[in-house]
């Protein structure tokens, strides 16, 4: 353990915006100065996060601490170095706002069973008020790095950890990747954190949990509503957190192949599925 095109709704009941399609402002925090620890954007503005213009990404304040969870699923990354290596990067992505701003970072692979996990990191990132510092340097840049060796060394993409390689592939005798558990998981790890939160699904896109075989029972005429509300049961609960986003829906390794149909079939059921957990900003994507 270390040392595209979104589509989002604000999931709120009620809320008008919560059946707009749109793009976010893409945030540009490298190199900004990071504020207290107790207040983003200045005085006395509540921090909140929503989600980036790039797949898996999150938007806040550059003062902004944001407690991320990053799941990743590998069983489709390990047939797959392209789909590995985009994997990765979609995950490193999703850290990037708390290793610029601060905040507790965890960041797990899983393959089979969910309960399961390789962790890549799991710790407190200091904002810059904490350190005393008025930019974060070397420190920064090492962590981001140190993420993104050990993500693919996980997911095999390249051979800088063979042990850590072997463990995460024996992962997949566990069955079926357990998404809809692996995304529980991580938002009871996410409501933890104080201040803003955000949890990220990183899909090997075939999306077959052994709690709900979601692809097989589209395949076999199941009406979405139905899955949607189903897989929102299995999800849980996302009060109080900011972003609940799933990237890579539909992405399959090799030469498996989905119509694009069925995968945008699937988007709108975790997108309806993310709307009942009660997540303040939902996202979907088949992009990494």
């Amino acid at each position: 353990m270390l040392p595209g095109i979104y589509h989002f709704r604000a999931s709120r009941p009620g809320d008008d915006a919560a059946h707009m399609t749109s793009r976010w402002t893409p945030l540009v925090v490298l190199g900004a100065a990071l504020l207290a620890l107790g207040g983003c954007g200045g005085g006395d503005a509540a921090c909140t996060a929503k989600p980036g213009a790039a797949p898996g990404s999150i938007d806040a304040a550059a003062d902004c601490p944001v407690s991320s969870v990053i799941a990743v699923d590998a069983t489709g990354a390990l047939q797959d170095k392209v789909l590995a290596r985009d994997a990765g990067s979609a995950a490193v992505r999703a850290a990037e706002h708390t290793i610029t701003a601060g905040g507790h970072l965890r960041m797990v692979v899983f393959a089979g069973d969910a309960n399961a996990v390789e962790v890549i990191y799991d710790d407190d990132v200091p904002t810059l008020e904490a350190v005393d510092e008025t930019r974060r340097g070397p420190l920064e840049h090492d962590l981001r790095r140190a993420l993104g060796v050990t993500i693919d060394s996980a997911l095999g993409v390249i051979d800088d950890d063979p042990a850590l390689a072997a463990r995460v592939r024996d992962l997949t005798r566990g069955g079926t990747s357990d998404i809809a558990r692996a995304v529980r998981n991580a938002l009871r790890e996410a409501k933890q954190a104080s201040g803003a939160a955000a949890v990220t699904l990183v899909s090997d896109g075939a999306q077959a949990s052994d709690q709900l075989m979601l692809k097989r029972r589209l395949e076999a005429g199941d009406p979405s509503a139905g899955l949607a509300s189903q897989l929102g049961e299995l999800l849980g609960s996302a009060d109080g957190v900011d972003v609940l986003q799933a990237v890579g829906i539909g992405r399959l390794p090799g030469r498996v192949n989905q119509s694009a149909a069925r995968t945008d079939e699937l988007l709108e059921i975790w997108m309806a599925a993310c709307e009942r957990t009660g997540a303040e900003n939902c996202a979907t994507t088949t992009e990494l």
